[in-house]
């Protein structure tokens, strides 16, 4: 009996380390904003699977000493065929509930100091068979950035353009 409970664990526990190291976000190759409510993502994406992955919802909330500043919404799907490397394009909405919070949130980026700065972000999607849901509460920024592989200076970019 314990045998058969533990074999599919075991096999499931495989089977998200073999996804884990055939599905890669490799770069965010741009950032555009679109008029004030909007922004324009291309991100390089490795999918080593026999699957495809399909990105429905997402969502990031910006937070600054505690206090929302922004969410940014995405606006349609993202499809990454199977056993493909590629840069995909993803339309988002941006919403900035705090002008003020979030003028001193850039100030303080600019500035290196993050430590006040965190994140939340949820996302729903499938790849192939299987839905995929995560999400997490007021990550600090640094840990968001290394989630995702990106630096502090891609975001300064981001605000420079």
């Amino acid at each position: 009996m314990l045998t058969a409970m533990v074999l599919p664990m075991v096999s499931c526990r495989r089977a998200v380390e073999k996804a884990r190291r055939n599905i890669r976000l490799e770069a965010v190759e741009k950032v555009e904003r679109k008029g004030m409510g909007g922004a324009e993502a291309v991100v390089r994406v490795k999918n080593g699977t026999g699957y495809k992955l399909v990105l429905e919802r997402a969502k990031v909330d910006l937070f600054y000493a505690g206090s929302r500043v922004m969410s940014i919404t995405l606006h349609g799907r993202v499809e990454v065929p199977r056993r493909t490397t590629g840069s995909f394009t993803s339309l988002w909405r941006v919403r900035t509930t705090d002008p003020m919070a979030y003028y001193v949130m850039v100030k303080k980026i600019r500035e290196d100091d993050i430590s006040q700065v965190a994140v939340s972000f949820a996302v729903e999607g499938r790849g192939g068979p299987a839905s995929v849901k995560n999400s997490e509460e007021m990550v600090p920024l640094s840990e968001f950035l290394n989630i995702f592989g990106l630096s502090l200076q891609d975001v300064k970019n981001y605000l420079d353009e």
